[in-house]
């Protein structure tokens, strides 16, 4: 990254500690009086003023303009939406939580960054993987919540799995030499620790993204699965170890969809309900009813069918829901051609072990699936990082230069 090398390193850690906080300001992280959010949010904000003022030009491309634009048309959209409606606490904190974290950082690893920025980027997000897999292994990482499931600091179970998903992916994807035994291990310790969270969706992303990879790599992975198989179940031989695994809270609730025939055996169907009010606030309010304001008009339309929840629970139903069907039609276009973009360069790259392609393309699809299940926009945070890094327009491969 070109610039002042402190600031530089300031954006980077700061930047990554309120991807993993989610926003910027949360009075719960509290040590000795002294509210750490706040001095993470000073930091970033004076390091992100310094490196916007050093980026002198911007050479748009087609998915730069499309995302670009997906920003400017919530920045508009919103407001104009609250003066319609109505402005609430949580629609206020989701937007500027938007439109102070996700926007910045994205701009920023757009115009600044380089592959070993994104590499140092990775190592740090890597890190904060492993810093909650210790808490949770110590006991620091269950939730307040009545049935005790894990959680990360600042988010609830699913932002904990979708972390430990990162986690596995990175280790998998990462070009960076650890011994594989060592490597396969901290995965399966990853994947327990999901399983621990009990939360269905993440689980579900990674086992489609995992799906999609073998399918694409089939002659060249089936060794390597094997030989993860073959460690989860020799883990299981050891006695009382399949017993503990099973008494794990929220391992149960991974599952619990699924009877031993196959079939349903239990659900509480809260997705369904949330897609059929959606999809009737869209036919009252197609251009959008502002953030926040999902669950209240919901909850005015069909007042026989309640709304338990604040958001939707799918990316593309908020985005519609909140910003209008433009906004989504926008949203998907970008999908589709960062998706298509990323693929062709992982093939592009193929026969280079530096590329950060292959990495990138299984994270898009994976927080993609995520956000289709489970979480709000700002829970897709590191999903628009995903994507920023693959519209970075120098190569991410080994350079002499680096």
């Amino acid at each position: 990254m070109k610039g002042n090398a402190f600031f530089s390193w300031a954006f980077m850690f700061s930047a990554c500690a309120l991807l993993a906080i989610g926003r910027v300001y949360d009075d719960r992280l509290v040590i000795a009086g002294i509210n750490l959010v706040v001095i993470v949010s000073v930091v970033y904000l004076i390091s992100v003023l310094i490196l916007f003022s050093s980026i002198k030009k911007t050479v748009f491309s087609k998915s730069k303009i499309l995302l670009y634009s997906f920003y400017l048309l919530v920045l508009i959209t919103g407001p104009m939406l609250w003066l319609i409606f109505d402005i609430t606490e949580f629609g206020f904190e989701k937007f500027i939580n938007f439109w102070l974290i996700i926007v910045p950082v994205s701009i920023i690893i757009i115009e600044k960054y380089n592959r070993v920025d994104v590499l140092k980027t990775f190592y740090i997000l890597l890190g904060v993987s492993c810093f909650l897999a210790l808490l949770s292994s110590v006991g620091l990482s269950i939730s307040a919540r009545d049935d005790g499931r894990m959680a990360a600091l600042g988010g609830g179970p699913i932002v904990f799995a979708r972390w430990m998903g990162f986690g596995i992916l990175s280790l998998l994807f990462l070009p960076i030499r650890i011994k594989g035994f060592y490597k396969y291990l901290v995965i399966v310790l990853f994947f327990i620790l999901a399983l621990a969270s009990g939360s269905r969706g993440p689980i579900l992303a990674l086992f489609l993204t995992g799906f999609i990879f073998v399918i694409l790599n089939f002659n060249k992975v089936i060794v390597k699965i094997g030989f993860v198989f073959l460690l989860l179940f020799s883990l299981l031989l050891f006695p009382g170890v399949g017993n503990k695994i099973s008494k794990v809270v929220g391992f149960e609730r991974v599952f619990m969809n699924v009877s031993k025939k196959g079939g349903s055996k239990q659900s509480t169907s809260t997705r369904t309900n949330l897609a059929i009010g959606s999809f009737i606030l869209l036919q009252n309010y197609p251009l959008g009813v502002g953030a926040g304001n999902w669950q209240a008009l919901s909850n005015e339309i069909r007042p026989t069918h309640m709304m338990p929840l604040e958001y939707p629970h799918n990316l593309l139903l908020e985005v519609a829901c909140e910003y209008g069907i433009q906004t989504l039609l926008l949203l998907l276009l970008l999908l589709l051609f960062v998706l298509n973009l990323s693929y062709k360069k992982m093939i592009k790259f193929q026969n280079d072990k530096t590329s950060l392609y292959p990495l990138l393309f299984y994270l898009l699809l994976f927080f993609f699936l995520n956000s289709l299940v489970s979480g709000m926009l700002n829970d897709s945070r590191l999903l628009f990082v995903i994507i920023s890094f693959i519209i970075i327009p120098k190569p991410l491969i080994y350079s002499e230069n680096e």
